[in-house]
């Protein structure tokens, strides 16, 4: 069991206890939960190297903690978690994901209006029965129809608060390879959309092999989706898919733009090239079998007679 899916769990715990009126235990569930998602090491190795003597060594980790950690590593199950969900059979997760309403709410919406997930809310919601709760209202049933629109429009993106620290580690994990001479990040985040669908990372270097073993195999990664010699993407922890490409120098700057999109801008790019007699692709601008564009992105807008456009304006 990964350091992510025990911290989901530890915080749910503190979550659930918050709920029976708990004065410290909830507390200690979720600083617990904290340290686990931000450690540098598995406690999975931790555990090997040690027990659950090692486990308690960890901040925030007491014997308590330390022995269902133990549980959860020994089985991928926690006895007392599942009690606690069939008390109160709720996503709290995901509920609480949704601006305003926090464990005592949820468990109103749940005694009250039989609410367990956010399709039982939407519907709850868009029926107008929230507003009549104690402590709830018209504002309240507003606000929750509110986000759940937000949540609907984000299932599957990532903001730029996490991407960004996720991405720029990453980054700087790669630059330490003695083979990679160049790393960038490309798509939707350098165009620094609000929201990003995956990570795109173009790297230049002399060993691929060694690049795509150390990609597949960073410690945030949870799923190895493909791996090749010039291409591999994986599933991170955090829940994002992230892609790594190799490139050659001299098509370096065809690929970061290519890569950084959009895909509606590239298309005015290629437009522009073909009534040029142009070909434009990843690899570079062509003139017949000659490439004449390719090394930087400023060259091929140059090459086509256009100013160069900054990649948060290539909407």
């Amino acid at each position: 069991m990964k350091n992510f899916e025990i911290a989901i769990i530890l915080n749910e715990i503190g979550e659930y206890l918050s709920l029976q009126d708990e004065p410290f235990r909830p507390r200690a569930y979720k600083k617990a939960a904290m340290v686990v998602e931000n450690l540098d090491k598995e406690l999975k190795d931790i555990y090997e190297g040690g027990g659950v003597k090692a486990l308690k060594e960890v901040p925030g980790i007491g014997q308590a903690i330390a022995e269902k950690v133990e549980e959860l590593l020994k089985t991928g199950r926690l006895k007392y978690h599942e009690k606690l969900k069939k008390e109160l059979p709720v996503n709290l997760t995901a509920l609480s994901s949704i601006e305003g309403l926090g464990s005592r709410k949820i468990k109103v919406l749940y005694e009250k209006l039989g609410v367990k997930n956010i399709d039982d809310l939407r519907n709850v919601a868009r029926s107008h029965r929230i507003k009549d709760l104690p402590g709830f209202g018209i504002k309240s049933e507003e606000n929750i129809l509110k986000g759940i629109r937000f949540h609907d429009s984000q299932v599957g993106r990532t903001s730029l608060g996490v991407a960004i620290p996720l991405a720029s580690t990453i980054t700087r994990r790669l630059e330490e390879l003695p083979s990679v001479s160049k790393v960038v990040v490309a798509g939707s985040l350098r165009r620094m959309k609000e929201t990003v669908g995956d990570l795109d990372f173009l790297v230049i270097s002399k060993n691929p092999k060694e690049v795509m073993e150390f990609f597949t195999s960073q410690k945030d990664v949870v799923r190895v989706l493909a791996k090749g010699n010039t291409k591999s993407s994986v599933t991170l922890r955090q829940g994002i898919d992230a892609d790594l490409r190799i490139v050659e120098a001299d098509s370096y700057g065809a690929a970061l733009a290519y890569f950084t999109g959009s895909k509606a801008h590239n298309i005015a790019m290629r437009k522009v090239a073909q009534k040029k007699g142009l070909k434009l692709n990843e690899y570079g601008l062509y003139k017949g079998n000659k490439k004449i564009a390719g090394k930087s992105e400023r060259e091929i807008y140059e090459a086509l007679g256009l100013k160069y456009v900054k990649p948060e304006m290539r909407e």
